[in-house]
């Protein structure tokens, strides 16, 4: 019985072979189907040509720079800076090894193009207390992969307004930014290097010493310490443990001397006076002293603060040459000149 199944199944076929070599074809519509045949067969013929080589050769340098760009926008939202070990082992690969310069670039300009920001290289933690130091000098030289960056804006100061600009929408961010600006502005105003006991009369007199918006002190500081605004030394000085507060790497980059010196102006209204030409010579004479004043709080070298100093030097030479032929002539003190006038 399958035998002649197996027979009639052969000649139905053979039958439709036959009709099929016998049936003419008929104008333009039979044409165009061999037409179409055709190109099925070559496209498929084209795709088998096609091997895995192929197939990544476009998207191997580019992959590179999109992986970067999104490493850059997805750790400055955790603030977490990029190291360079993480560019090598998420981004680069064993393949690409040699290609950081190369991508760095191309991830640089995509950022400046697209997004308004650029990576910005982290400075290198101050070596203060005598342990650092000495672990310091055992090294030769600091190596490359030790490198970080944080994200900045590019954007100039003139669109950086809250016209333009207006404050992030997140919960407590600009409370959070708000905080650690005003502790950096009062380490860099007091030297550069804040006692913790200083730290907190600082911040009892804001209402800051035991809780802030964002979360406790202590556990708020420990923030910042972690994220890079802030670094805390310990130290031991004749069996007293001293703690004191610097600006971390990341607080350098995104507030800095001159954020800390906008943040001054704004306070006592003259970031009005520093932007405007409209004034008076009197406000200009307050003005300029008020701006001495901040960059030696500061410690900003201005254009003419060689010469003035150096007039206040020769000055003070004057003086003290002028009191010493005073007292010469007069045979006592300026204090005993000063008594004998008074009497």
């Amino acid at each position: 019985m399958p035998l002649v199944r197996k027979r009639r199944a052969e000649q139905q076929l053979e039958s439709d072979n036959d009709d099929e070599v016998s049936t003419p074809l008929a104008g333009p519509v039979s044409t165009e189907n061999a037409r179409r045949r055709l190109r099925r067969t070559s496209d498929s013929e084209s795709d088998d040509d096609v091997g895995p080589d192929d197939a990544r050769a476009p998207s191997s340098k580019d992959v590179m720079v999109k992986k970067l760009v999104r490493l850059a926008l997805a750790s400055e939202l955790s603030r977490q800076p990029i190291r360079r070990t993480d560019i090598s082992t998420k981004v680069l690969g064993e393949q690409g090894s040699r290609q950081f310069k190369f991508v760095f670039e191309m991830a640089q300009k995509t950022l400046r193009e697209t997004f308004g920001m650029q990576l910005a290289e982290l400075p290198v933690k101050e070596k203060v207390t005598i342990q650092q130091r000495r672990a310091a000098q055992k090294v030769d030289r600091p190596s490359s992969t030790n490198k970080s960056w944080i994200l900045t804006s590019t954007l100039p100061l003139a669109y950086r307004k809250p016209e333009i600009l207006p404050p992030t929408k997140a919960p407590l961010e600009g409370t959070y930014t708000g905080l650690y600006s005003f502790i950096i502005a009062v380490i860099l105003l007091n030297g550069g290097s804040l006692p913790e006991q200083k730290l907190e009369r600082y911040l009892k007199r804001t209402n800051a010493d035991t809780y802030t918006p964002v979360d406790r002190t202590d556990r708020f500081l420990q923030r910042l310490c972690k994220e890079g605004y802030l670094i805390r030394n310990r130290e031991m000085d004749g069996g007293e443990e001293i703690i004191e507060y610097m600006v971390g790497p990341r607080g350098k980059v995104e507030v800095g001397v001159q954020g800390v010196a906008g943040l001054v102006r704004e306070v006592y209204g003259c970031q009005g006076a520093v932007e405007g030409d409209d004034s008076t010579p009197a406000e200009r004479a307050q003005m300029e002293e008020f701006e001495s004043r901040l960059a030696r709080s500061l410690g900003i070298r201005r254009p003419g603060a060689r010469v003035a100093d150096n007039q206040d030097e020769s000055g003070d030479d004057e003086d003290s040459e002028a009191g010493r032929s005073r007292r010469r002539r007069g045979g006592g003190s300026d204090d005993g000149a000063d008594d004998d006038s008074d009497g």
